[in-house]
């Protein structure tokens, strides 16, 4: 019996080695069980990606791939966060996304989670618009299929998110598009959706189809209240400008077609639908403060990540106390 149990021990150790991944050309972390890469796509794009060691990442289990695109004026590095030490500068400590994938990766038991950061060199995607007039969108489109390209052998879905600037990039990539992917099953704008409003007929008919047609389907929305932010007394954004206003005007284009369940805790006001497949969350800005970034240190990217699932709130709140502290390295 004694012998049958080392046996079962062993064979269940080689299984797991064999379902076990390194990934080609990636750089192995055993203290952070993360292998990455980083390397620039297209002359003019950062690029980093984040996984699960080579220990950890399974063939055998589903995998969640999440495109990240940066905000503008952050770096990736200062995106993914750190520790911080004396003499640091402060944009490591605004985000944390690196941590919060650590966190998620501890929820996500039966998943491989990777992250992808994407930031042109120039740190806007404005400026990349404007430096590929007259393709930027069959760019975006290339990049994210080349990009996937080492995880072919993976059954991965994919998730498009950002912060701020961000959004554009998802923007651009459905202006180019008539029907999502299936591959797709994930959208989430972390205060991004800025550009809404240019196309708003076409990202409308795009997003209902992708929420209502399946069930394996979600879309994430969150913003704060821009429209009477200040700066040094003056206004942040104009009137129409921000995030706050582009979310109320997709709850009033999507209120034609969708019934919302309006629920307010706080300062905080969600809107969902399809069981929680769709939310809009809205925060409240009294004090009139900036709360761009906050969102996302406040668990924004966990919950862009969970919002609609079984872990919804569990084990931490949107806009609550960070819960992935102890996840920064």
């Amino acid at each position: 019996m004694k012998h049958l149990f080392k046996l079962w021990v062993c064979l269940a150790f080689c299984i797991s080695f064999a379902f076990s991944l390194a990934l080609e050309g990636f750089t192995q972390d055993p203290n952070l069980h993360e292998q990455s890469k980083d390397f620039v796509w297209g002359n003019d794009i950062d690029v980093h990606i984040n996984a699960p060691d080579k220990n950890t990442l399974k063939k055998h289990k589903k995998t969640i791939i999440c495109f990240y695109a940066c905000p503008a004026g952050n770096t990736i590095d200062w995106t993914k966060g750190k520790k911080m030490e004396a003499g640091d500068n402060w944009h490591y400590d605004i985000q944390h996304i690196g941590a919060q994938t650590r966190f998620l990766r501890k929820v996500l038991k039966n998943k491989n989670l990777i992250v992808i950061y994407i930031q042109p060199r120039y740190w806007a995607w404005q400026l990349y618009d404007d430096k590929h007039p007259d393709n930027y969108i069959d760019l975006i489109r290339k990049m994210m299929d080349e990009l996937l390209q080492p995880f072919k052998k993976l059954n991965y879905t994919v998730s498009l998110n950002g912060h701020s600037a961000g959004g554009s990039w998802i923007l651009r990539y459905l202006q180019g598009i008539d029907v999502i992917p299936d591959r797709i099953d994930r959208i989430a704008f972390m205060d991004s959706n800025y550009n809404y409003k240019y196309d708003a007929g076409h990202f409308d008919s795009l997003m209902y189809d992708f929420i209502s047609k399946r069930d394996d389907t979600y879309l994430c929305v969150m913003a704060y209240n821009d429209s009477v932010a200040l700066y040094k007394g003056k206004p942040v954004v104009s009137a129409q400008g921000g995030t706050w206003w582009n979310s109320k005007l997709m709850l009033k284009r999507w209120n034609m077609y969708v019934s919302f369940q309006e629920e307010r805790t706080g300062e905080i006001i969600r809107f969902t639908a399809f069981q929680k497949r769709l939310q809009i969350l809205l925060k409240e800005n009294p004090e009139r403060e900036i709360l761009h970034t906050v969102q996302v240190y406040r668990n924004g990217f966990i919950h862009s990540i969970l919002s609609g699932t079984e872990f919804d709130e569990q084990g931490y709140k949107y806009y609550g106390e960070s819960a992935y502290l102890d996840f920064i390295k």
